[in-house]
């Protein structure tokens, strides 16, 4: 493929690959993504790998080398959309669903795909749970892969019979405009919480990110929860159609009558004037929250109530999302909230099922957003009996010093500091009696741990189920 069919320039030169970061091979359209001195490392070492082109910014010098030279105003945009031209954009011979948020992404994709499913349709699953189609699994890095290894999954799904993806779109992706180029059919967003302000450094830029989802350049029709503010705010701002779905404010998805046990939750759901009854596989308001969602992309999309209600019953589970585990007489949960605001609702679910205790294990991940540390202390100590304050992914912090500042958060002495993550967990299962619930947060479905840059497999649900044969 020649340079001049993946960029606007005039460059007959032929391109093997997409190349950017440390990933250059020999006839690669490479794009430096870095500033500075790092962007000059970039286009050294694109150079001395063979690379076809390199894409630089427009303004700034580049050294003397073989490849062709190509500046660009806007090199994120372009490595987007050079990279979907490269896999023959096989976007735009699919039903594309994005749904962004703080939290709710994997399971209401989940359960958007599960009731597509249930209408006939071949999905493909894209988000942090990884990349699926069926029980096909593809390789997959990031809730929202980077434009060449994104492109590259769609071609894969679409060639193996797909006719709809469904992903996660990360605030991340969003700003470094790796879904540039691609215009989802329903944008979806479920809430904004406090997150990722050591990348984004305000909420008003994080809020920023997850708006321009919302615009005609990139959806042809939105779903938005109107019980959270900035859903408010992009119903009033949008360039598209949109459906607003919630249960605090009027909205066009709704529901009453929630009931909730160990099992799942119940509740009756008014889909645009469509009433039927809804049953999913775990408690939890905001789990209802994210059925309306999904219920809503469904609806948008012409699907009929009652293949919605049948396919929301058939979600058998997200991998780590409130995943209740049993043995010796004791009740866990493990679940991926490491967010304030996602501790608080695994919590209040974990109450709504608990006769007993409810204790709490978790930790906060080095070399991130440092706000959220006391934040979920507080939380923790609010909403549990008992917790654990543990490891998560202390990657380059010292885990002593992270688990200081999530104990700034606690009030009282409800609660012990075990800097090894399994013999925290070790510890809360000891303290588990009967009718209590050890809620392990933070993880979820993830099997590696990163300290001091080395990752080792480690996995919440695994260490569980050892210690409780």
């Amino acid at each position: 493929m020649l340079i001049s069919e993946l960029l606007n320039v005039d460059a007959d030169a032929d391109v093997g690959g997409i190349g950017y970061g440390d990933m250059c091979r020999r006839g690669d359209l490479y794009f430096c993504l870095h500033k500075g001195d790092r962007l000059t490392a970039d286009m050294i070492f694109a150079d001395s790998r063979g690379a076809a082109g390199i894409v630089y910014p427009s303004g700034t010098r580049h050294p003397s080398g073989s490849a062709c030279f190509l500046p660009s105003d806007d090199v994120r945009r372009d490595f987007a959309l050079a990279s979907a031209a490269f896999y023959g954009r096989p976007a735009d011979g699919l039903t594309m669903i994005g749904v962004t948020g703080t939290n709710g992404k994997t399971t209401v994709t989940h359960i958007t795909a599960r009731i597509l499913e249930e209408a006939g349709h071949r999905v493909g699953l894209i988000g942090t749970n990884g990349a699926r189609l069926g029980e096909k699994k593809y390789d997959c890095s990031l809730t929202t892969p980077d434009p060449p290894e994104l492109h590259r999954i769609l071609r894969e799904m679409s060639d193996d019979g797909a006719d709809t993806a469904v992903m996660e779109v990360s605030a991340h992706a969003l700003a470094l405009k790796k879904v540039e180029g691609i215009v989802f059919t329903v944008a979806a967003f479920t809430n904004l919480t406090l997150d990722h302000l050591d990348f984004f450094g305000s909420m008003e830029e994080y809020r920023r990110a997850k708006l321009s989802l919302f615009d005609p350049s990139h959806a042809l029709a939105g779903v938005v929860n109107v019980d959270d503010d900035t859903g408010v705010r992009i119903s009033r701002v949008a360039g598209i159609p949109l459906v607003t779905y919630g249960c605090d404010n009027p909205s066009d998805v709704f529901a009453i009558d929630y009931e909730a046990n160990e099992n799942g939750c119940s509740f009756v759901a008014n889909l645009m004037d469509d009433v039927t009854d809804m049953e999913y596989c775990a408690p939890g308001r905001y789990n209802m929250s994210n059925v309306l969602c999904a219920s809503a992309i469904a609806k948008v999309l012409g699907i009929e109530t009652d293949t919605i209600a049948r396919g929301v019953r058939g979600v058998r589970g997200v991998d780590g999302r409130f995943e209740i585990i049993r043995g010796k007489g004791k009740r866990v949960v493990i679940d991926y909230a490491h967010t304030p605001d996602g501790l608080d609702k695994a919590l209040r679910a974990a109450r709504e099922i608990t006769e007993g205790r409810v204790i709490t294990v978790f930790g906060c991940g080095g070399d991130r957003d440092k706000s959220k540390r006391a934040a979920m202390g507080e939380i923790a100590g609010e909403l549990s009996d008992f917790a654990v304050i543990t490891s998560d992914n202390p990657r380059s912090e010292p885990p002593e010093k992270i688990m200081e500042q999530i104990a700034s958060g606690m009030h009282g002495g409800n609660y012990i500091e075990k800097a090894d993550r399994r013999e925290g967990i070790e510890c809360a299962l000891d303290m588990c009696r009967e009718g209590d619930t050890v809620v392990i947060a933070g993880k979820g479905h993830e099997d590696t741990q990163e300290i001091c840059g080395i990752k080792t497999h480690f996995s919440d649900e695994e260490t569980v189920r050892e210690l409780l044969k």
